[in-house]
């Protein structure tokens, strides 16, 4: 009888490494893939309720000036201010304080009460006479107006 004589192959340290680390990165590949990407949280852009302003009542031309916001952003830690939107039209600036907002199914939010706590929005006195600021707040008809006088 003739006996066959297995060679055995050793595999070095560093190539079980490299099997070792290929098998984990696979592994780790295959629960990243696994885990759910959509947790349902969405965020919607929102309207904030100004209760008030501060501005200056005179302003020079050609000069920046700062609008202060005050008022309550939300009613817990998943509303956030986000930005302003200001149109401007002749010698009347609109101005919208814009929030998002989180939403979605087990969602659990800070017990918190976000404010404005002052936020600024800069805007520019461009042309004389009388800038007519007004802050668009939800609901029919409730605006902050102030007048800001543009002197030379």
């Amino acid at each position: 009888m003739h006996q066959q004589h297995l060679k055995m192959k050793y595999f070095p340290l560093q190539s079980a490494f490299l099997l070792f680390s290929a098998a984990a990165l696979l592994v780790l590949v295959v629960l990243n893939l696994s885990c759910e990407r959509n947790t349902g949280i969405t965020e919607e852009e929102y309207l904030i309720t100004v209760d008030s302003i501060q501005v200056a009542d005179t302003v020079k031309l050609n000069n920046q000036f700062e609008v202060t916001f005050y008022g309550i952003i939300g009613e817990n830690g998943c509303y956030r201010f986000s930005r302003f939107y200001s149109e401007e039209q002749t010698n009347r600036t609109l101005v919208q304080v814009i929030g998002l907002r989180k939403s979605g199914q087990n969602l659990v939010c800070p017990e918190l009460l976000p404010m404005l706590n002052g936020q600024k929005l800069k805007l520019l006195a461009d042309s004389l006479g009388t800038i007519h600021l007004e802050i668009i707040n939800p609901g029919v008809n409730r605006l902050i107006s102030k007048n800001v006088e543009v002197i030379p």
